[in-house]
């Protein structure tokens, strides 16, 4: 017996990796809707900057959309799991 062999026999190799389940597609399109939400908020901030007359109301929505994104992103997403 060498150093790396155990005394014991075992039945079935040992997996060195568990298989994942697949993500489903709704949640994948959830994850998009969240990107695209956050990134357009951010969009919307910056674009309140060039638009004088309506900077108020163009970065005050912009931090609202930002808010729904990362709500998605972090509050319906991982309530989704079983």
């Amino acid at each position: 017996m060498s150093l790396g062999e155990s005394t014991t026999e075992k039945s079935a190799p040992e997996q060195l990796f568990e298989p994942t389940p697949r993500m489903p597609a709704s949640e994948i399109l959830l994850i998009l809707l969240a990107m695209v939400l956050v990134f357009g908020g951010f969009y919307m901030m910056g674009l309140a900057f060039s638009v004088p007359e309506w900077a108020f109301w163009l970065f005050g929505g912009g931090i609202v959309v930002d808010a729904l994104g990362f709500w998605v992103a972090f509050g319906i997403i991982p309530s989704r799991e079983k």
